[in-house]
């Protein structure tokens, strides 16, 4: 069913993004299929088994892969400056170990609009399904974590983790006329974002970029006022927030399987909760 009129958005959070993992399997056993859909870093890397509709595709990686030193290392770190192992999971696992089916993705009915950020610009840049090819080299742009993967060069762009510009990336659904929205986050109610990463160890990485320096100083105060307004939003009936029901004790790089897994069923029981709630904004 293609709930027409709603924009899915969808937020990072690196390895806490296995609860929204979990929260687009609940959309598939509803049979949800949406129009539109803007995601960033872990956000639009899960949401390609959804968009090929293939069930628990995600959780199998998980159970099969999260431990593989080829997954995530500091082995990979010392390789190609990128903890997460972005060719083995972007290339060798939906090719070879847990094929990914090209097709029906490419078939999707629907838009994807992928966030990255141009570590020049400070800007977003985005980029849609028909741009991926079978490398997918715009999510790994986009999960390219500050100080954990290297810069990503698409064209004239160098792009780092999309979350940085667009945290919550609802902007971009406005943008393109869209007036509801689903919003899956990765944080509990009450969650704000405290403190920047410090500046002197940004300057020592990225002292090149200033603009990307600029942003990285004002994310706290842009994501919570980000959040602050995709709140406003649900208060007002125009949105309707999936997250997780308590404070998450998995970081962005927790590679505990077990706490993954159970991250991933808890997504799935949000998603299906809020079934109702999504009718309902759909028929609005």
């Amino acid at each position: 069913m293609i709930v027409s009129g709603i924009s899915l958005v969808l937020e990072g959070g690196g390895m806490r993004g296995m609860f929204s993992a979990g929260v687009f399997e609940a959309f598939m056993q509803k049979n949800l299929v949406f129009p539109h859909i803007v995601g960033v870093s872990a956000g639009a890397c899960n949401i390609v088994s959804y968009m090929s509709g293939q069930p628990f595709r995600t959780r199998r990686i998980i159970q099969n892969y999260v431990g593989d030193k080829r997954y995530c290392s500091l082995n990979n770190w010392l390789k190609t400056r990128s903890l997460f192992g972005f060719d083995f999971i972007l290339n060798d696992l939906p090719r070879n170990l847990l094929p990914f089916d090209y097709e029906a993705f490419g078939k999707y009915p629907g838009d994807l609009y992928v966030g990255t950020t141009d570590v020049v610009t400070g800007q977003p840049v985005w980029y849609t399904q028909k741009d991926m090819a079978k490398d997918f080299l715009p999510l790994r742009a986009s999960a390219s974590l500050p100080f954990f993967a290297p810069v990503v060069t698409i064209g004239t762009h160098k792009l780092l983790d999309g979350a940085i510009a667009e945290p919550i990336p609802i902007s971009k659904s406005i943008a393109d006329g869209y007036h509801k929205f689903v919003v899956v986050l990765t944080r509990n109610a009450g969650y704000r974002k405290k403190r920047p990463v410090p500046q002197y160890l940004l300057r020592l990485v990225y002292k090149h970029y200033p603009k990307l320096l600029e942003l990285m100083a004002k994310r706290p105060d842009l994501y919570n006022d980000q959040l602050a307004f995709v709140e406003q939003l649900e208060k007002a009936g125009a949105a309707v927030i999936i997250r997780p029901t308590e404070p998450l004790t998995i970081g962005r790089l927790d590679q505990k399987p077990e706490q993954l897994l159970k991250l991933h069923d808890h997504g799935v029981e949000c998603g299906l909760a809020k079934f109702h709630e999504i009718m309902q904004l759909y028929r609005k």
